[in-house]
């Protein structure tokens, strides 16, 4: 059975970057998701990782594109709305054009692919590609610009987690018609989010994917890591990032990482650490 371990929001600020460089020399994450509208994108894909993929993110910070081409997703400022709660809100009313969300995503896409990456896969920040509809477009963006992995979205249960108005309850309702796997692309069958965990070590990881049913043993699984390693000089973590959360989190995800061989230890346990990318080296 395989896993990654991808380290999301690459590009968002120096310190994750600089945490994704030291641990992809100890192989303890094998692929990336790069944030396209992040400050520090470009300094993230002049390093050299065999597995590199876009974070799709309407939510945090600016678009891509301009933003009153992309208005139903943005604040009269033109930033995104950060809350997921808020632009869910407006996506269960009907008023997020799909048409802003294709031509967003779309430009992120198009924006690594013009500093020279070819995606191995994509993943998005909340798992918006999980709500309905937007998941047939996550698949259709895939197969458009030839990236072959789309992480597997969250269940519709997890769409109750924003009820703040009462609209999920209802909108879970008409998840079922929705093909939520749709188009000639592969999916992982399995996720993790280091996060959520309150021992994030390499065999308790292995236990949770063991506990999915999804999972299946010649699938691919992934492991969604963040990790940041602040240093004296970095730039102020953006406001919509929550920098005293953001912070904690990414040195614990950090030094978890750090621990250790987890592709080794992950291996002992019956599982293969590799990247989305075939050319991904094998372990000696």
């Amino acid at each position: 059975m395989k896993v990654v371990l991808n380290a999301e929001d690459f590009g968002l600020h120096p310190a994750v970057n600089r945490a994704v460089e030291r641990l992809l020399g100890t192989r303890n994450i094998t692929a990336v998701s790069l944030l396209a509208n992040g400050e520090y994108l470009e300094q993230a894909v002049k390093l050299p990782t065999p597995s590199m993929g876009v974070h799709l993110d309407i939510l945090r910070g600016r678009p891509v594109s301009h933003w009153q081409h992309v208005a139903t997703l943005c604040d009269e400022n033109g930033a995104f709305l950060i809350k997921p709660d808020i632009l869910f809100k407006r996506y269960a009313m009907g008023k997020v054009d799909h048409v802003h969300v294709e031509m967003e995503w779309s430009a992120q896409i198009e924006r690594v692919l013009d500093l020279g990456v070819r995606p191995t896969h994509l993943t998005s920040h909340k798992h918006l590609h999980g709500w309905p509809s937007l998941t047939r477009m996550a698949a259709t963006l895939a197969e458009r610009y030839a990236i072959p992995w789309v992480r597997k979205p969250v269940e519709c249960a997890e769409i109750a987690r924003l009820d703040r108005t009462g609209f999920p309850a209802r909108f879970q309702n008409v998840c079922r018609f929705f093909d939520r796997e749709a188009g000639n692309v592969k999916w992982t069958t399995g996720f993790v989010n280091l996060k959520e965990m309150p021992d994030p070590v390499p065999q308790r990881v292995v236990e949770l994917l063991e506990e999915m049913e999804t999972v299946e043993r010649d699938g691919l699984a992934e492991i969604r890591v963040r990790p940041g390693l602040n240093a004296v000089g970095d730039p102020p973590i953006p406001s919509y990032c929550n920098p005293p959360v953001i912070s904690s989190q990414w040195s614990r995800e950090y030094h978890a990482l750090l621990q250790g061989d987890w592709p080794s230890e992950l291996r002992l346990a019956g599982w293969e650490a590799v990247g989305f990318s075939e050319e991904y080296p094998k372990q000696p």
